[in-house]
C-alpha cells in the first residue's frame, strides 16, 4: 500500500467527507511529484516530458527548446509545461544555467484548472507554454515554492503532498495571473 492509499485509509475512517476526500487523497494530491536543482553547463539531450512540469532558472542565460520553437532564457524565468511536450536547455557560450524544476501528476494538475475556487476569467490552454519573467511578490512566491518543494519532497513529513499541493497551487496561480506589475 502506498502512503497515499495508507492515509486515505486513516482518513476515511475518520472524516465526515469518506469517500470524496478518500478519492481527492489517492488520486490528486501530487503522489509522485518530483523536485529537484540542477546546473546545465552544455546542451543537453532532448527530454520527453510526461508530467506537468514548472521550471525555474535561477542563474544563468540561454535557450529553452519546446517542441522545436527557441524561447529566451534569463534569471527569474518560470515556465510551466504540460504533458508530452519534447525540450532541451542550450545555455549561452561561457554561462551555466542554474535550474529549479518541480513535476506533478496530471491528476493534480486537473483538479487545478477545474478548481472553483480560482476565479479564472478566460482560462484558455495556449498552443505554446506560458513562460513569464517574475519580478517583486511574483518573484518572492515562485522562489518560495520551489525551495519548499524541494525540501518537501526529500522530506519524511507525513504531510509533505498536501504542502506539495500548496506549493504548486502557488505556482499555478502565478503563471495564471493577470499580467501586471507586483
Amino acid at each position: 500500500m502506498t502512503n497515499n492509499e495508507t492515509h486515505a485509509e486513516q482518513v476515511k475512517k475518520n472524516s465526515k467527507f469518506g469517500e470524496t476526500h478518500t478519492y481527492f487523497i489517492k488520486n490528486v494530491l501530487p503522489s509522485s511529484m518530483k523536485a529537484h536543482k540542477y546546473k546545465v553547463s552544455m546542451p543537453n539531450s532532448y527530454v520527453h516530458n510526461q508530467d506537468n512540469t514548472f521550471i525555474l532558472v535561477t542563474s544563468g542565460t540561454g535557450t529553452l527548446t519546446v517542441n522545436g520553437i527557441d524561447y529566451r532564457l534569463e534569471p527569474d524565468t518560470l515556465v510551466s509545461l504540460g504533458c508530452f511536450h519534447v525540450y532541451r536547455f542550450t545555455p549561452d557560450e561561457g554561462q551555466v544555467l542554474k535550474i529549479t524544476e518541480a513535476r506533478i501528476n496530471n491528476g493534480a494538475y486537473l483538479y487545478l484548472i477545474a478548481n472553483p475556487y480560482f476565479k479564472i476569467d478566460k482560462f484558455t490552454v495556449p498552443s505554446e507554454p506560458p513562460i513569464l519573467k517574475v519580478s517583486g511578490l511574483m518573484k518572492e512566491l515562485a522562489y518560495e515554492a520551489m525551495d519548499g518543494l524541494c525540501t518537501e519532497c526529500i522530506s519524511d513529513n507525513s504531510d509533505k503532498y498536501n504542502m506539495c499541493f500548496c506549493y504548486i497551487t502557488d505556482l499555478f496561480a502565478i503563471v495564471n495571473a493577470p499580467k501586471k506589475s507586483y
